[in-house]
C-alpha cells in the first residue's frame, strides 16, 4: 500500500510541475519516455509517460522503455524514500533491477530529482 501511495505521490508531483514550473516544461521539450516502476511480482506499479511536453501515468506494467522492478514492494518503499542514496544502494544489493533503456531511467532519475528539490 505504501509503495503505491509513494508512486501516486510522485505521479502528483510530476503532473504539478509539468503544469506550472516553467523551467520543469523545458526539461520534458524533446524527452519521450515511458518508465515503469513495478514490483517483481507484477502485482503493484506505476507508468510514467512523457511525451510531447507533458506528463501522464497509468497501471500498464508490461510497456515501456525503461523500468525498475523492485523485490517486493516494501524494499522499494524503503528505497525510494531515501532518494537517490536508497536507489543506488539496492542497486547494489541486487534488491533493484533495471530493465530496458538506461539512457531512458537515467533521465527519469533526474526527473525525480527536478521534482523533489
Amino acid at each position: 500500500m505504501r509503495f503505491l501511495l509513494l508512486l501516486t505521490i510522485l505521479a502528483l508531483k510530476f503532473k504539478k510541475s509539468s503544469q506550472t514550473n516553467e523551467n520543469f516544461k523545458k526539461f520534458l521539450m524533446g524527452h519521450e519516455c515511458r518508465i515503469v516502476v513495478k514490483t517483481k511480482d507484477e502485482k503493484k506499479g506505476k507508468r510514467f509517460i512523457f511525451k510531447d511536453g507533458k506528463f501522464s501515468s497509468d497501471a500498464v506494467l508490461d510497456q515501456y522503455d525503461a523500468a525498475m522492478v523492485w523485490a517486493n514492494p516494501k524494499i522499494g518503499f524503503n528505497a525510494m524514500k531515501k532518494g537517490e542514496e536508497g536507489i543506488m544502494d539496492a542497486l547494489q544489493n541486487h534488491l533493484v533491477g533495471i530493465e530496458g533503456k538506461i539512457h531512458s531511467f537515467t533521465w527519469f532519475g533526474a526527473a525525480i530529482n527536478f521534482v523533489m528539490e
